[in-house]
C-alpha cells in the first residue's frame, strides 16, 4: 500500500506540473495528461480503491470535454487544477489514514460529474487522445487545401538506413530551431543587423536542402516561404519589424509540429505521413509580405507562382545524389565559410571561431551505461582500498600500484562526469522567447537579463528543472512585475526586469530568478495560511518561514485566475520537483522592490561522494551534500529520554 501511494502521489505531482504549463491550445500538453491519468488509473486499480478511481476518472472526463469544446478551455483548466490539488490532498489523507470521501464526494457534485466505478474499462480503452483530435479536424482542412499544399505520401515505408538519416535530420533541425529563436530575439533588438537576418536565414536554407532530399515536402515548402521571406530582408527590400519577427517565430513553431510528428510517425512507427497541419493560411501571410504587387511584377517580367510549384521546391541534383553524396553534402553545408571566420552572438556582435571542437554524436544509453560502469568501478575502487586484508599487507609495491589506480580511476570518474555535463545555454535561451510571449499577453512590459549561461549541468537534470524553471518565470511576470503605469507611480522605469543567473558554487549549481517587481505581500500570505490552516493567528513567524508557505499545496493568493497563473497548483510541485533532485529551494523578497528565488542543485545524480557510517552491526552511506555537521561525541554526551531512546 505504502508503495503504491509513493507511486501515485509522485505521478499526481507529475500531472499538476503540467496543469501549471496548460494553455488552452496545447494540445500536446493535454495529450500528455490524459496519458498520465490513464497510468494513474492503472496504478489506482492495482491498489483497488475505487473512490480515488472515481475522482480520477471524473478529471479525465473533464479534459475530455475540454479536448471536445463542451465546456470552456480555462473553465475546464480550472476545474482540472482544482481537482489535481483535491487529488494530491486525498492521497496525502490516505497515506496518514485521515478519511477524504466527503471531499471528493463534494468534488464531483460541484462540478456535475456523475461517474461509476464501473465506468473504469471503458474510461481506460478511450483513446481520442490530443493526437486524434487534431488528425479529425485537420484532415477536413488538407482536403480543402490540397491543391495549394504540398502532399505527402502516406503509409511511406522508411528502411533503417533511411531511419538514421531522419534521426540525424530531426536532431540537427531541433538544435537549428533553437539558434534561430535565439537569434530572431535578437535582431527584435537589432532590426538592421545583417549578419543576425544572415545567422537565421542559413538554418532554414540548410533545413530546405535536407528536407528536399528526405522528400519531406511540408518542411520543404514551410522553410523556402520563410527563407524568401529572409531573403528579402538580407536584400533590404523589407524592413525587419514586429510583425515579420511575430511571423518567424510562429514559422518556427510550426516547423517544430511538422518535426515532432516527423520523430513520432518515422522514427517510431517507420512511415512517413502528412501531419495534417493546413500552411497554406501562413503561407498567405508571408506571401502578402514578400510579393510585390502584380504591376510591379509585370514592370519587372516576373511572373507569380503557384502554391504547387512552390510546395516542390527541391534541390535540382536531388535525383543525381547517393546517399553517401547526402552527408557530405550536409557537412559542407554545416561548415563555416572559409572567407566568413566569424559567427554571430546572442546580441549580435561578430566572435571570431577560434580552436573550435569537433564533435562525435554518440546514443545517450551508451554513454549512461559508460557512466553506470565507472560508478561501478569507483565502488570497487573503493571497497579494495577500505580492504581489510590490504590494512595488514606490508607490500609497499601493491601499494603504490594501488596508488596509481585510484589516480586512475578518479579522472576517468572525472572525465565521465564531464561527458554528462553540458551548458545551461539552451535552457536559458528558452526563457527569452517566454518572456516575450508573457508580456505581450499580460500587456506589461518586461526585459530578461542573463548571466551564466556558460555554467554546466547534467544533462538529465537539463529537462527536470525545465518546467519548475518556467513556471517562476511565469510567476516573476505575473505575480511580480506591475502594469507601466504602476511603476511609474512606484517610481520605477516602466520596463520590468527578471534576472536569469547560474554559477557553481560548493559542488552545487545554483540558479537564481529575480525581479523589480512589488515582492511579495506578507500580510496577505499569512492571512490565507490563517484562513487554510496552514498557521495559526497566535504563531510568531520569521520573514523566510513566511516566504516558505506558498509552498504549501494548494496555496495562492491570487485575486483572480489568469491565463498564465493563480490556479492553487504549481510552486509546491516546484518545491517537490527540486527536492526529487536533492536541491533546496529559497524565497527571498522585500515588498515593492522584488522576490528572488534561490535553487541549489547538485552538480549531477550519477555518482555523488558518500560518507560511510555503522549502526549496530548494519552500515550506512550518507551522501556528503547532506551533512551538514559531521561530530564525534564523547560518552558523557549521551542521554537517554523515556519512551524516545538515546540522544546527544
Amino acid at each position: 500500500m505504502e508503495n503504491y501511494l509513493d507511486k501515485a502521489l509522485d505521478l499526481i505531482d507529475k500531472i499538476a506540473l503540467d496543469v501549471v504549463m496548460l494553455e488552452g491550445d496545447n494540445l500536446d500538453r493535454f495529450g500528455v495528461i490524459l496519458n498520465r491519468l490513464d497510468d494513474l488509473n492503472h496504478l489506482i486499480g492495482d491498489g483497488r480503491n475505487d473512490l480515488i478511481l472515481e475522482l480520477s476518472n471524473g478529471i479525465r472526463l473533464i479534459v475530455e470535454k475540454i479536448l471536445l469544446d463542451d465546456i470552456p478551455a480555462e473553465e475546464g483548466i480550472e476545474k482540472v487544477a482544482a481537482g489535481i490539488s483535491l487529488f494530491q490532498e486525498i492521497l496525502r489523507d490516505e497515506k496518514h489514514g485521515l478519511s477524504y470521501s466527503e471531499k471528493i464526494e463534494r468534488f464531483l457534485k460541484k462540478h456535475a460529474i456523475s461517474i461509476s466505478s464501473n465506468a473504469m474499462p471503458s474510461l481506460l480503452t478511450t483513446t481520442a487522445t490530443s493526437d486524434d483530435l487534431e488528425k479529425t479536424s485537420e484532415n477536413e482542412n488538407i482536403k480543402e487545401n490540397e491543391v495549394n499544399q504540398p502532399e505527402v505520401e502516406e503509409e511511406a515505408p522508411i528502411t533503417v538506413q533511411d531511419k538514421e538519416l531522419l534521426a540525424s535530420f530531426i536532431a540537427e533541425s531541433q538544435d537549428h530551431l533553437e539558434t534561430i529563436e535565439v537569434n530572431i530575439l535578437s535582431l527584435e533588438q537589432e532590426p538592421d543587423n545583417v549578419e543576425v537576418i544572415n545567422a537565421i536565414f542559413r538554418p532554414f536554407h540548410t533545413i530546405k536542402g535536407v528536407a528536399g532530399f528526405l522528400n519531406l515536402k511540408e518542411i520543404n515548402y514551410l522553410s523556402h516561404e520563410v527563407e524568401t521571406l529572409l531573403d528579402n530582408a538580407r536584400d533590404q527590400k523589407l524592413v525587419i519589424n514586429e510583425e515579420i519577427i511575430d511571423l518567424v517565430l510562429e514559422a518556427v513553431d510550426l516547423m517544430k509540429t511538422l518535426i515532432e510528428h516527423l520523430k513520432k510517425e518515422g522514427i517510431e512507427k517507420g512511415v512517413i505521413t502528412s501531419a495534417g497541419v493546413d500552411l497554406d493560411p501562413f503561407v498567405n501571410k508571408l506571401r502578402s509580405i514578400t510579393q510585390p504587387d502584380l504591376e510591379d511584377m509585370q514592370k519587372q517580367g516576373v511572373t507569380s507562382r503557384t502554391s504547387q510549384m512552390s510546395g516542390d521546391v527541391v534541390l535540382k541534383e536531388k535525383e543525381y545524389m547517393t546517399k553517401t553524396d547526402f552527408k557530405e553534402d550536409v557537412r559542407k553545408q554545416q561548415k563555416p565559410s572559409e572567407n566568413k571566420k566569424e559567427k554571430v552572438g546572442r546580441q549580435g556582435e561578430a566572435k571570431k571561431i577560434v580552436g573550435q571542437p569537433t564533435f562525435v554524436r554518440v546514443d545517450t544509453k551508451k554513454l549512461d551505461n559508460m557512466v553506470d560502469m565507472v560508478g561501478e568501478l569507483v565502488i570497487t575502487q573503493s571497497m579494495i582500498h577500505e580492504s581489510a586484508t590490504l590494512a595488514t599487507s606490508k607490500d609497499q609495491k601493491l601499494y603504490r600500484n594501488l596508488a596509481q589506480l585510484g589516480r586512475i580511476t578518479s579522472e576517468v570518474q572525472r572525465i565521465s562526469m564531464s561527458m554528462r555535463m553540458v551548458p545551461i545555454k539552451q535552457t536559458f535561451h528558452k526563457m527569452i522567447r517566454l518572456v516575450r510571449d508573457l508580456s505581450k499577453k499580460s500587456g506589461k512590459l518586461v526585459t530578461l537579463e542573463m548571466s551564466g549561461e556558460d555554467t554546466e549541468i547534467d544533462r538529465n537534470m537539463v529537462e527536470e528543472i525545465y518546467d519548475p524553471l518556467v513556471h517562476m518565470i511565469r510567476n516573476a511576470v505575473d505575480h511580480g512585475i506591475e502594469m507601466p503605469e504602476g511603476r511609474e507611480v512606484a517610481g520605477k522605469p516602466r520596463m520590468g526586469t527578471v534576472r536569469l543567473r547560474a554559477y557553481h558554487k560548493g559542488g552545487n549549481i545554483v540558479i537564481k530568478v529575480d525581479d523589480d517587481g512589488k515582492g511579495l505581500d506578507r500580510e496577505k500570505i499569512l492571512k490565507k495560511a490563517i484562513e487554510n490552516g496552514s498557521a495559526r493567528p497566535d504563531e510568531k513567524m520569521s520573514d523566510q518561514e513566511i516566504n516558505a508557505l506558498i509552498f504549501q499545496p494548494g496555496f495562492s493568493t491570487a485575486d483572480q485566475v489568469t491565463e498564465v497563473s493563480g490556479r492553487g497548483v504549481g510552486m509546491d510541485v516546484v518545491k517537490r520537483a527540486i527536492d526529487s533532485m536533492r536541491g533546496k529551494l529559497e524565497v527571498r523578497s522585500e515588498k515593492g522592490f522584488g522576490t528572488m528565488v534561490i535553487m541549489r542543485l547538485p552538480l549531477t545524480l550519477a555518482i555523488i561522494d558518500g560518507m560511510l557510517v555503522q549502526a549496530g552491526d548494519r552500515e550506512y552511506i550518507i551522501p556528503t551534500i547532506s551533512v551538514v555537521e559531521s561530530l564525534r561525541p564523547t560518552r558523557e554526551s549521551y542521554s537517554t529520554v523515556v519512551g524516545r531512546g538515546e540522544m546527544i
